[in-house]
């Protein structure tokens, strides 16, 4: 393993370290230009839906002056954001709208064959000692956002709130909630039509919406989209 790969790993994951949206941004596009993370490493997960996520929401709502810590393990929730020069940051909880089982058969796919099919069920038998995959060939999926998203955005905005009771810091944190959008091309415009109506259906007729979470976000895994709650007003 790369030990440039190492240090940028450990400078993301360093206690109590700021940085600015900026310096935050350079070590990411750095790691996934490397093209080292595992898929099995504890730290891909991390990354792709804890880091990347939580740092497009602070480009999203900040500014220069804004910065940004990810908290880590150790802490009950995953981020803070420091706007306008504010000593006490702004808490951030990340979570997914993933089928882990399906993404971790797509990963050892991916390994094996080096391709595999995004955004439909990956066609595998056996456990992995002995996987045997189907032809799981590419094709368009154009089931994905109603029948597929809708439900995972539901389902990870719901359990959230379910154990909201649990974690005092959940009080008026925001919430971001990744969600898989690989092979979604389109220019910006193109995606917030795609996904738009899909994030704001994904509150329900809840009166209270995403209580006791202040704001919510929902964010494409590739970086490339991002809904925030206040719009869907």
């Amino acid at each position: 393993m790369s030990n440039r790969y190492t240090l940028l790993k450990a400078e993301l994951l360093r206690p109590n370290r700021n940085f600015t949206i900026s310096e935050a941004g350079d070590i990411v596009n750095e790691i996934n230009e490397l093209r080292l993370i595992d898929t099995k490493e504890r730290f891909h997960n991390t990354f792709f839906h804890e880091i990347c996520p939580l740092l497009l929401i602070a480009a999203h709502v900040g500014d220069k002056a804004t910065t940004i810590r990810f908290t880590g393990s150790d802490s009950r929730f995953d981020g803070l954001i420091f706007r306008g020069g504010e000593n006490c940051g702004q808490i951030i909880e990340m979570t997914s709208a993933i089928d882990g089982y399906n993404d971790a058969l797509q990963m050892e796919l991916l390994e094996q064959r080096g391709h595999a099919p995004a955004l439909q069920v990956i066609q595998a038998e056996g456990n992995k000692r002995n996987r045997k995959f189907g032809s799981n060939k590419l094709k368009a999926n154009r089931d994905y956002d109603q029948r597929t998203l809708l439900p995972l955005l539901k389902t990870a905005l719901s359990l959230k709130k379910e154990k909201a009771p649990k974690n005092p810091h959940y009080t008026n944190a925001w919430l971001g909630i990744v969600f898989e959008d690989w092979n979604c091309p389109g220019s910006e415009n193109e995606n917030k039509e795609r996904f738009d109506p899909i994030c704001k259906k994904a509150f329900g007729n809840d009166p209270e919406r995403y209580a006791p979470f202040a704001r919510v976000f929902f964010v494409g895994i590739s970086r490339q989209y991002i809904f925030d709650s206040c719009e869907a007003i």
